[in-house]
């Protein structure tokens, strides 16, 4: 009987998928991978489940709880040097091309890859502070617990793709933590925190936390080499700050996310530094990111050429326990917003200040947050303890010719910084439908001061 070239090709692409599928079924069940294919998560110090982000070969960060579909995805990308049939798609992921398929071109193995429009939701919040009160509070026999600062925006973070903050704070051991040393020469707080912080972060579900402020250099280039190595530790993702023996010249001044397939570039920015001459100048230009718009600009494009949709930008400016925005604020947010940022989030000012979209000279409209204020701190005044989480969703559409991604939503969940369930410093959500029913005038005042402070810009939800 004589096979036509065509059916002989269907033929060999079908043998050749069963093959594919047997040796991914191989490599999925071996020790190595069995967990990662069951999408098990790390467990914490306190027992609860934990998401998490690694980078991959290409330097992306994608999610390790991944399904087996996910899994075997990856199994095809580290096949994709051995088989011509196999091809990137959109942000590094990976399927069989549909010739794999000659009768209707779908592949039922990444039917999730193949959405025509693919959808992330992220949550942002500000400054995540380890102030002296919040030690004291913390402290449990000769440790520390700060997990009851977190537990109740734990929840709300279950629902995120990727949560991401600014850590206002060192990590160094061979400095003292803030509770057990004096002010600095020029008078002002030297932020310092015991590593186990990162417990409760990484257990209430953040992913990705921004270095760069006007604390980073409070114990010079000791104090940032030793919170780096602690992050690297707890497994975040983070930028802001670099080894010296790093040239920052040369390493990504970005982080990226493959979040559902839409590529999520994070950087960030401090326009202040409290003890500069405590960095070189080599030092200084080698381990921190100050902000420099022409480097701002060059960093936007350099993520943007990695593969970046989307572009977030957090920048550490503004006056402190003010909602009034400075000079600086105004002008740089155009700037950055103009030279592609998708997004701006500000710290510094421990406050809230008001949101607005701005338009670029491209016809977009760039959500600017000039302050999301303190997150978690022992700051004791109601406009340091009034804070948000921001919501935002994040489309890709595959639809059209070349791939588009834009933000199609975004909002803001408020939350308030109070003594609860025996604990002095906890960020709770004013809605009682996300804090487990709880209710109380404190409550209730705070949302009316945010709400008035963000003014409508954005809905609130919650």
């Amino acid at each position: 009987m004589r096979i036509s070239g065509k059916s002989f090709r269907t033929v060999i692409a079908v043998l050749l998928c069963i093959c594919l599928i047997s040796a991914g079924l191989v490599y999925l069940f071996t020790a190595e991978s069995i967990s990662a294919a069951a999408g098990t998560k790390t467990k914490g110090e306190y027992g609860r489940a934990i998401a998490s982000y690694t980078p991959d070969e290409d330097g992306i960060w994608r999610r390790t709880n991944i399904s087996f579909i996910t899994e075997y995805a990856v199994f095809l990308r580290k096949m994709a040097l051995y088989s011509p049939q196999i091809s990137r798609l959109d942000s590094g992921s990976l399927r069989l091309r549909e010739s794999f398929w000659p009768v209707t071109g779908y592949n039922p193995f990444f039917a999730e890859t193949q959405k025509k429009v693919k959808t992330a939701e992220c949550m942002f919040t500000g400054d995540l502070m380890c102030l002296k009160g919040q030690q004291f509070a913390a402290g449990v026999k000769s440790s520390y617990d700060f997990w009851p600062s977190y537990k109740y925006v734990a929840k709300v973070f279950e629902k995120a793709d990727l949560v991401c903050g600014n850590l206002e704070t060192l990590l160094s051991e061979s400095n003292p933590i803030t509770k057990n040393q004096v002010n600095a020469k020029n008078g002002q707080p030297q932020c310092n925190g015991p590593k186990i912080y990162l417990d409760a972060i990484r257990e209430a579900g953040f992913d990705m936390l921004v270095t760069a402020n006007n604390h980073t250099c409070d114990w010079g280039a000791t104090g940032i080499t030793e919170t780096k190595k602690h992050l690297e530790e707890y497994g975040f993702a983070n930028t802001g700050t670099h080894y010296y023996d790093k040239d920052a010249k040369t390493e990504d001044r970005f982080v990226i996310f493959d979040v559902n397939g839409i590529n999520i570039a994070i950087l960030s920015y401090t326009h202040i530094i409290n003890q500069r001459g405590y960095l070189s100048a080599d030092q200084m230009e080698k381990m921190v990111h100050t902000f420099e718009r022409d480097r701002a600009a060059e960093d936007i494009k350099a993520a943007k050429n990695k593969g970046a949709d989307f572009t977030v930008v957090y920048c550490h400016w503004g006056t402190e326990n003010t909602e009034t925005l400075n000079s600086a604020q105004l002008n740089d947010s155009k700037f950055l917003a103009d030279s592609g940022a998708d997004l701006i989030i500000g710290s510094h000012p421990h406050c809230l200040q008001r949101c607005e979209y701005l338009d670029t000279k491209d016809g977009r409209k760039v959500l600017c947050m000039y302050s999301m204020g303190n997150f978690c701190s022992s700051m004791v005044r109601d406009i340091n303890n009034d804070t948000i989480i921001l919501k935002v969703t994040i489309e890709k559409n595959l639809e059209q010719t070349g791939s588009t991604t834009s933000m199609t939503g975004a909002s803001y969940i408020p939350c308030h910084v109070m003594a609860k369930d025996n604990h002095s410093f906890v960020v709770v959500p004013v809605s009682k439908e996300l804090n487990g029913g709880y209710t109380s005038t404190v409550l209730d005042s705070a949302k009316k001061r945010i709400d008035k402070i963000m003014n409508g810009v954005i809905p609130c939800e919650g």
